[in-house]
């Protein structure tokens, strides 16, 4: 795969509900994005992007709808290096929920004839904010975090006056990054999710 031309169909056999990419020797997953499509009946993958030590396959079904990226390094996985910005170790599983009312500083109006929504970015904020909490409860003094990676969909609205309820549970730690999983819902109706990334900083640096 190292080698095929990029958006070219590879010849891999990808079975539903088994790993959908059987990888070379001394490779690894260091990333599995996955775009909210069940992995279901016939899937292709191609070569989206490629560096020296990085290859980005994508996942697709048979109506080119993406189910998934999946970033696949060359060599071993990498040893998360120790920190000391938090006062506590904090391990995958860890979840806060906020409540966030909806406001009109955060809605946009750009659809005709239709009441003003809750906003991507405002909500994609909710949720940083929310994963960012977890973080800020145990920061050693000093230390701070920073908003580094967003893979999130918006799959429905929130009006004016509503409130909406955003739960982070922190999945993956790799030194200074945090990978959370988001989920924001309004009486109990998602309408959004996805993983957003933290990475921890000094502010003395």
């Amino acid at each position: 795969m190292w080698e095929a031309p990029i958006g070219e169909p590879l010849e891999l056999a990808v079975v539903a509900g088994l790993p959908p990419v059987p990888l070379p020797e001394h490779c690894h997953v260091e990333q599995l994005i996955w775009h909210g499509d069940p992995f279901t009946g016939p899937l292709r993958v191609c070569v989206a992007s490629r560096g020296a030590n990085v290859l980005t396959l994508r996942i697709a079904n048979n109506d080119d709808r993406i189910v998934a990226d999946v970033r696949v390094r060359r060599g071993p996985a990498r040893t998360p290096r120790p920190h000391t910005l938090l006062r506590t170790e904090l391990r995958p599983g860890v979840t806060y929920t906020r409540l966030f009312a909806v406001t009109k500083e955060v809605t946009t109006d750009h659809v005709p004839d239709a009441e003003p929504v809750l906003s991507t970015p405002a909500m994609i904020a909710f949720m940083e904010d929310t994963a960012a909490d977890i973080l800020r409860a145990v920061f050693n003094p000093g230390s701070a975090s920073l908003g580094t990676w967003i893979g999130v969909r918006h799959s429905g609205p929130a009006l004016a006056g509503q409130t909406v309820t955003v739960t982070a549970t922190l999945a993956d730690v790799r030194g200074r990054r945090y990978l959370f999983d988001v989920r924001a819902t309004v009486d109990g109706r998602e309408i959004g999710g996805g993983q957003v990334a933290q990475t921890l900083i000094s502010q003395g640096l």
